[in-house]
């Protein structure tokens, strides 16, 4: 993508911008998926490697923001995180990236609060890269260190990135282009770092990762994810592996049986979309709701206590009472854990866009209706689960004297004491210690 200047600034140019800096110092935000936090997080890898300060944006130079295009909803929270980071902030200049700049360029483009528009990643890091070459290294210990703060107790580890799919709801195959598989030496390489830096859990995150190993994510068949879980099994010493969200297409024999690692954490949010038949068939997607009941039962064969989470669009295109009636009775039938539910976002260049579209106020009460529903099965999971020994990674202390962590099956805990951010520890759950209506 082009590089665009903005024309508002006391600075003629960029680099007349640059050349007044002593160093530069950094500020990293987004909007969007785990996806996007890998990302950020491999930019703050590479500022703190190259004694770059990642501060506060009311100290930054540059404020480099990630953007998602998901929805129009996170198309217009990534506009506005942008003007709000630039506005507020006079001193800096921003960087702006991701899915919603390379899918709505043009619109970007004309945002007078971007200064610099980019693809992807590794072409921020280029940029980065061209324009700290003739400037200081910042040697001040605390600045550098600072970015620490950044990080996380679990680790994201990206496996795969884009997708073949062209559901017809979404945008994200044309933004991030054909499904690309990692090398698994990378893999396997980048989660012994993360246990040589302390940490004890990773989250694989990728677009569709349950592709992994297929030439196209459209052949399930194809996909090699049970053995690179095996893998990271037999070659590294993490304790434990979450799994972003899965399509239910690429569930197999080998997957249950990998799945049985009690490494393997007992949650997987699966990218389900709805519990119609008839509305999965003009989605595109290419599973039945019949199979996901199917896996979800082989799962729960395994791991009684197992969270199984989803993904929920209501008010797609064309969507009847009666539909709508499957995918509520879909969500009770299996007791599903915690729903994210959505209303259907039209999107420019997608087929659903062109089909007779639900009204929004109809879309918004069958969120409603369903949200009530899915709220109901979240508390009876968080209920049968009292009385029972779970491992929890706590995340954060706060100043209340009060620890967080997250069970490996998706509940929050809070209990009164200090907890280290990133370590397990074995915890009773009760009422005293998580919240049932989560």
């Amino acid at each position: 993508m082009s590089m665009i200047v903005s024309k508002v600034s006391k600075y003629n140019t960029l680099n007349d911008f640059l050349k007044s800096k002593t160093f530069m110092k950094i500020a990293l935000s987004m909007t969007g998926c785990k996806n996007n936090r890998y990302e950020l997080d491999q930019i703050l890898r590479w500022a703190i490697k190259n004694k770059v300060p990642v501060v506060e944006e009311s100290e930054a130079d540059f404020a480099i923001i990630n953007t998602c295009t998901v929805t129009s909803i996170a198309d217009r929270k990534s506009r506005q995180l942008v003007r709000r980071t630039r506005n507020n902030n006079s001193g800096l200049k921003t960087i702006v990236f991701g899915c919603a700049a390379r899918a709505q360029k043009k619109v970007f483009e004309e945002i007078t609060e971007v200064d610099v528009l980019l693809g992807s990643m590794q072409e921020v890091i280029t940029y980065l890269e061209s324009n700290i070459s003739d400037m200081k290294k910042c040697d001040d210990a605390s600045l550098i260190t600072s970015g620490e703060a950044f990080t996380r107790s679990r680790a994201l580890v990206q496996i795969q990135d884009g997708c073949d799919n062209y559901c017809s709801y979404c945008i994200i195959a044309s933004a991030r282009g054909k499904s690309k598989n990692r090398p698994q030496k990378e893999i396997i390489n980048e989660i012994n770092k993360h246990v040589a830096n302390g940490f004890n859990e990773v989250v694989l995150t990728g677009i569709n990762i349950g592709a992994y190993g297929a030439s196209l994510t459209t052949r399930p068949d194809e996909n090699k994810f049970a053995e690179l879980l095996e893998a990271i099994f037999e070659q590294t010493g993490i304790k434990k592996v979450r799994a972003g969200s899965l399509g239910p297409e690429f569930f197999n024999e080998k997957w249950y049986k990998v799945m049985q690692n009690p490494r393997f954490s007992r949650h997987l949010h699966l990218s389900i979309q709805s519990g119609s038949d008839s509305v999965l068939k003009r989605m595109r997607r290419n599973y039945t709701a019949g199979q996901v009941t199917d896996v979800i039962k082989k799962l729960r064969g395994i791991s009684p206590d197992i969270a199984i989470t989803a993904d929920i669009i209501v008010g797609f295109p064309g969507e009847t009472e009666a539909e709508f009636k499957e995918t509520v009775q879909f969500v009770k039938k299996n007791r599903l854990a915690k729903t994210h539910i959505f209303p259907y976002s039209e999107r420019q260049n997608t087929l659903a866009a062109k089909m007779e579209q639900v009204p929004v106020k109809l879309r918004r009460e069958r969120v409603k209706k369903l949200q009530e529903v899915a709220d109901i099965c979240r508390s009876e999971f968080i209920k049968s689960q009292l009385g029972k020994k779970a491992e929890v990674l706590w995340e954060h202390s706060r100043l209340s004297g009060r620890a967080e962590g997250v069970t490996e099956n998706y509940i929050r805990v809070r209990v009164m004491g200090a907890r280290t951010a990133g370590s397990i520890t074995s915890e009773v759950l009760t009422t005293e210690n998580i919240d049932t209506l989560l």
